[in-house]
């Protein structure tokens, strides 16, 4: 029977935590030799190649586990990090067999005396600066490293959260009152984020949305005219999980159900939060300082306004997820489908059919991009379905059945999200048949 130890999670690190699968502890011989003893050839060895293999170091099969935690960390979706950690561990002549959720990251070496590394993590963050860098040194075989990549600066973060909101609202068309409020609420957002580090974290979306409504609440009880639950939502449409429900949508897709379905449930959690701390912050605000009067949205956008807004909007998504600028240029065609593919290229057929269409162009698109730069196709799709998948729709849709108040030019559009959501499932299954397994990237 195998020796099979117990692995530790490295000291320096925080964001995961190293155990030893249940299975393993029944097995454990607890008179065994030392395991850096038995990692280092005195050990079991097997034969291979007409020769004697020694068992790997133990620093290598970290940095295996390592990689996957980083990839992970990054917000790449777990089917793709059991890809790329194989990929990886097949180039150093090690197998490995991987299970990743949105939660944890399982890796066994069978050639290594079946050790397991078991690793519970944190819900994922975006970060394609890092996701990058990492996909690039696996493909060199390189050590990808565990350090993030520098941010951008802060000044550069606080106005990207502040020219989210009204770039938004220019491209869904309001009142330039409630378009210049909205930066304000930007501002008030990043404060947010500020206060919510660390333990705190969690707390971020939901305070968010009490600030924005409270904030809101306020300057209609002064007299000003705005749409008070649709400007809620563009303050706080940052946070509204379009990665996570792009990756929970891709891994159903692939018949990933466990991660399809956690993914989707994060996702679900998040948008209540959202919409729970907006109806709270209304609601105080309306006992502070009077009920709010029902605004109707009009739009005062200018013809070319849009223009400008939408690569604003694409450069702010870009920041605030560190991406690199070369990637935000290249992702830029991605943004202009999902904001007006689901409109023109419907063909008459609705914005069902606009919706499947474009999310097949959009995965399309990235998916030759990412085998052109052997990178992954979420680096580029990201901003598309950021923009497309209809998470601030279904935001929509609750406040125009519960309060009677929408956002939205088209009021059906909210309505429609969970055909939407099939849609987009669609257009990605579409696209990624078209592009045949042979001509596509590892695991893009």
């Amino acid at each position: 029977m195998p020796q099979i130890w117990a692995e530790t999670a490295p000291p320096a690190r925080g964001s995961g935590r190293e155990a030893l699968h249940p299975a393993q502890a029944a097995m454990q011989n607890p008179h065994s030799p030392p395991r850096a003893a038995s990692l280092k050839g005195a050990g079991p060895k097997t034969p291979q190649n007409n020769g004697i293999r020694h068992m790997a170091p133990l620093s290598q099969l970290r940095n295996i586990a390592d990689t996957g935690e980083t990839l992970h960390r990054s917000g790449c979706a777990p089917y793709k990090i059991e890809k790329y950690l194989q990929f990886y561990a097949r180039k150093q002549g090690i197998n490995v067999i991987v299970q990743a959720t949105p939660t944890s990251i399982s890796c066994q070496f069978p050639d290594e005396d079946n050790q397991f590394i078991i690793r519970r993590l944190e819900p994922a963050q975006i970060n394609l600066s890092l996701l990058a860098r990492t996909i690039i040194r696996i493909n060199a075989v390189e050590d990808p490293g565990t350090e993030e990549p520098g941010r951008y600066p802060a000044w550069l973060i606080m106005l990207a959260n502040i020219a989210i909101p009204p770039a938004f609202l220019t491209l869904i068309g309001s009142a330039l009152t409630t378009i210049a409020l909205s930066a304000v609420l930007g501002f008030l957002v990043w404060l947010c984020q500020l206060f919510c580090r660390g333990d705190r974290v969690i707390l971020v979306e939901f305070l968010s949305a009490l600030v924005a409504g409270l904030a809101v609440s306020l300057v209609s009880s002064m007299g000003v005219e705005v749409p008070v639950w649709g400007t809620c939502i563009a303050a706080i449409v940052l946070f509204v999980p379009g990665l996570s429900i792009a990756n929970s949508l891709e891994c159903l897709a692939f018949n990933d159900v466990i991660s399809g379905s956690s993914l989707f449930a994060q996702s679900i959690f998040v948008l209540m939060k959202l919409f729970i701390g907006i109806y709270i912050g209304v609601s105080i605000g309306a006992a502070l300082w009077g009920a709010t009067p029902q605004v109707k949205n009009v739009n005062e956008v200018l013809w070319w306004m849009p223009y400008l807004a939408l690569p604003a909007l694409s450069f702010s998504i870009g920041v605030i997820f560190n991406a690199r600028l070369v990637d935000i240029v290249r992702a830029l065609p991605v943004t202009v489908l999902g904001m007006w593919g689901p409109l023109y290229l419907g063909f008459g057929s609705g914005w069902i059919v606009g919706t499947w269409v474009t999310a097949m162009c959009i995965t399309l698109y990235g998916t030759w991009l990412a085998k052109t730069l052997n990178l992954t196709g979420a680096i580029y799709i990201v901003q598309g379905i950021l923009i497309l998948v209809p998470g601030s729709r279904v935001l929509m849709s609750a406040t125009q059945s519960l309060f009677n108040e929408t956002l939205m030019a088209d009021a059906s559009i909210g309505l429609s999200a969970l055909l939407m959501f099939s849609a987009i499932v669609a257009g990605q299954v579409t696209a990624l048949a078209l592009y045949s397994q042979k001509n596509r990237n590892l695991a893009s």
